[in-house]
């Protein structure tokens, strides 16, 4: 498997795992175990017990999805640019992924806003959609590249 559609399937992969840890966050109330960001109880590695250790798993896989998405972008720019769809889904990806960030600081400093906390799991859904569009416009070109020889 080529690098390029390894790191697209790895953006969707984790962006998927990160979802589904966000809804044990969730569903298990553990979202105002850690009422501060970046840090969590005033530390950057807090005692990793209970409600703090599924948020603070949350907050760490988050860096794991950043990876994977931005060096699926900076791959697209650097050695796929002439697949335009790429380029734009790719980058689209990491813009929302940016959002999506900001969207999780906010939840945080808005002891859980329900508006805010809507508006994370929105874009989420969109940071999904967009990497999975992304990595199956990755796939055909990988096809069309075995297709061409």
């Amino acid at each position: 498997m080529k690098a390029f559609q390894a790191l697209a399937y790895g953006s969707v992969l984790s962006t998927y795992i990160l979802i589904v840890i966000g809804a044990v966050v969730r569903s298990t109330l553990s979202g105002d175990a850690c009422p501060d960001w970046p840090t969590c109880n005033g530390q950057l590695i807090p005692q990793l017990t209970g409600k703090v250790l599924i948020e603070y798993i949350h907050r760490l896989f988050t860096l794991v999805v950043t990876a994977f998405v931005l060096l699926t972008t900076l791959t697209a720019w650097v050695r796929n640019r002439s697949s335009r769809g790429s380029l734009v889904f790719s980058t689209a990806s990491f813009l929302a992924l940016v959002v999506q960030i900001i969207l999780g600081m906010v939840t945080v400093n808005t002891a859980l806003d329900p508006a805010v906390v809507t508006a994370h799991l929105a874009v989420a859904t969109a940071v999904f959609g967009l990497v999975l569009v992304n990595a199956v416009l990755v796939r055909n070109l990988e096809v069309r590249a075995v297709r061409q020889g």
